[in-house]
């Protein structure tokens, strides 16, 4: 009997030997449960590449254009010349009157004359006889043209002056000079640098009268020109 049990316990024991021998291996997944997975996932790929996304368009912002500058103008002081170039050596060729409006195109080196626009084209003004409006920064400075002197008359020459005084301050003078040129078209009278008369050819005499304040100075000067320019 107890062989019995010895030899029961030996086939037990050889059993269990053989039960932790055994190797599980895991049933392979069905290949149709594979395809699911895979169609279901392609299907939510699918789905987000078709969800439309919104776009929005920002609109270009174009910066406003500048306001132009407006055009720089002058106002004519005095009754002047307008030359074929910045300078009294050049050809005059227009008069300007006073209190006349006029376009500026230009400026000399110097600083000295304005390039203007007037009815009959272009010329050059002395800035003492414009008063300019306006912003004058972008003016082109512009090269002068090449001056000819060669038709320029000779000045008046050996000038001589007489006054006499009268009531209330009044002054007469009697202004006289030699005509020393052969070709002038005139002369010009000035009084303290400003035009006060334009006499014919060969003239030689002015009178003026004015009214003079205690104290004061009165300078006079006659210049003889013509279609070239004014002398000295």
């Amino acid at each position: 009997m107890r062989k019995l049990l010895v030899g029961f316990c030996i086939l037990m024991l050889a059993a269990l030997a053989c039960n932790f021998n055994v190797k599980l291996t895991p049933s392979p997944q069905p290949q149709s449960a594979i395809a699911t997975i895979v169609a279901e996932t392609m299907r939510a790929v699918a789905t987000a590449s078709s969800t439309p996304v919104a776009v929005l368009n920002t609109p270009t912002l174009i910066p406003p254009s500048p306001s132009p500058s407006p055009t720089p103008m002058a106002v004519i002081k005095a009754v002047a010349f307008c030359r074929s170039g910045p300078g009294e050596n050049y050809k005059s060729f227009a008069n300007l009157n006073s209190n006349q409006n006029v376009v500026l195109l230009g400026k000399d080196p110097t600083g000295q004359y304005w390039l203007i626009q007037i009815p009959s084209g272009t010329c050059w003004v002395a800035a003492q006889f414009v008063t300019v409006t306006g912003d004058t920064k972008n003016v082109p400075e512009m090269t002068p043209p090449p001056v000819t002197t060669s038709g320029i008359p000779a000045g008046p020459g050996s000038l001589f002056y007489q006054y006499s005084c009268g009531n209330s301050g009044s002054l007469t003078t009697q202004l006289t000079w030699v005509d020393s040129s052969n070709n002038e078209s005139g002369f010009h009278v000035y009084r303290n640098s400003s035009l006060i008369a334009t006499l014919p050819a060969n003239s030689t005499s002015y009178t003026d009268t004015t009214t003079l304040t205690s104290g004061s100075t009165i300078t006079y000067g006659v210049t003889a020109y013509n279609d070239f320019g004014e002398s000295a």
